[in-house]
């Protein structure tokens, strides 16, 4: 009931993003604590697993102009995306740094990296690269395009670089509050 109760969700969150009508709550908020809060919202999962989860802020990184929650959930489903595919003796990594644009945010992981093809298709709806996965072990394929909906009701972006056997790099940027 619960994973049909999240796809649910899910759905209607991609429609309210398709239709323009995501309702963010913009305010100045920690990016730091932001990924100290998720990282710990991990951790036992990551400790089960082996991996190792790490994160840093460059000085500066505080505060962005962003829906805390909103930005919080695609920092869940990047590091929970990068937990499924990092082995054990793995690692997962959230860096914050300032750039021009504002904060850009970049999850790391040393998983099995996707391949060229996949690559132009994982903001995709529905999209799952690895075919064998199930929506049981694997979702609906639609938590990179809410994603991707949520950074662009951001005014930022969001890619991927990755390359087979050498880990996957998912990239996005906000805005800095102005203070």
């Amino acid at each position: 009931i619960r994973s049909l109760s999240q796809l649910i969700d899910d759905l209607f969150e991609m429609a309210q993003l398709d239709a323009g009508g995501l309702h963010l709550e913009r305010r100045p908020n920690s990016i730091s604590d932001l990924i100290s809060d998720t990282l710990e919202s991990f951790s036992a999962q990551a400790e089960r697993q082996g991996v190792r989860l790490e994160g840093s802020c460059a000085p500066g990184v505080d505060p962005a102009w962003i829906d805390v929650q909103q930005i919080g959930r695609v920092l869940a489903n990047l590091v929970g995306n990068a937990l499924r595919h990092t082995p054990a003796g793995g690692t997962v990594s959230v860096r914050a740094s300032t750039i021009s644009e504002g904060v850009q945010i970049q999850v790391s992981d040393t998983g099995e990296g996707i391949s060229a093809d996949d690559l132009p298709r994982v903001f995709e709806q529905f999209y799952r690269g690895e075919k064998s996965r199930s929506r049981a072990t694997g979702g609906a394929g639609l938590g990179l395009a809410i994603a991707k909906g949520i950074i662009e009701a951001h005014d930022g972006r969001i890619w991927v670089e990755s390359k087979p056997g050498q880990g996957t790099h998912f990239i996005f940027t906000v805005p800095a509050a102005r203070v």
